[in-house]
Parts: C-alpha cells; sequence; structure tokens
C-alpha cells in the first residue's frame, strides 16, 4: 500500500483529499484509502460529484435533448461529442 508513497518520495494523499475536485476525493477514498461504500465521507464525495468541479461544467453545455454538439456527431466531434462526454462523465463518478 505505501510502495507508491516511496516511489514518489511524498504522501499526496492530503492534496488528493482536498475538497475542490469531489471525484478525485471519491477515488483517493474508494481506491487509495480503500474505505468501504458505507463510510459517510464517500457518501459525501460521491453526493458532491454532481455539485461541484467539472462534472457540473460539462451537464450545463448538454443539449436540451440530451446531446452534445450535433446528433451525428456523435463520436466523430473528438472529445466535445456525445460519446465523448458521455466517457469522461464516467470516469468522473457521475451518477
Amino acid at each position: 500500500m505505501n510502495e507508491w508513497k516511496k516511489l514518489l518520495k511524498a504522501d499526496p494523499t492530503d492534496w488528493l483529499l482536498e475538497e475542490d475536485n469531489p471525484s478525485v476525493r471519491y477515488y483517493t477514498l474508494t481506491e487509495i484509502l480503500d474505505k468501504p461504500s458505507s463510510d459517510n465521507e464517500i457518501k459525501e464525495a460521491k453526493r458532491q460529484i454532481m455539485e461541484i468541479g467539472p462534472v457540473p461544467k460539462i451537464l450545463e453545455k448538454q443539449n436540451p435533448l440530451g446531446h452534445w454538439e450535433e446528433p451525428e456527431r456523435f463520436y466523430t466531434a473528438k472529445y466535445k461529442g456525445t460519446a465523448w462526454q458521455l466517457m469522461i462523465l464516467a470516469e468522473l463518478g457521475t451518477d
């Protein structure tokens, strides 16, 4: 568990737990610190994913019909099309 800290010659855990990016906080709590999903801190970080940071910004740009960019550019609008946005949202831990 601490082998990665030796390789880094530092412990970035406090930085990873900062509240400005709840996705990073959530994954740090679950994947690095191995806290159970029933933990209140994890529940709060998961809730905040939808309210703070990149997720709400991405969702603001969603078309009312449910897509990003033009529907026919679902995948080809690199990093801006619907397929890309859905992949990014999934990686960020969006509900």
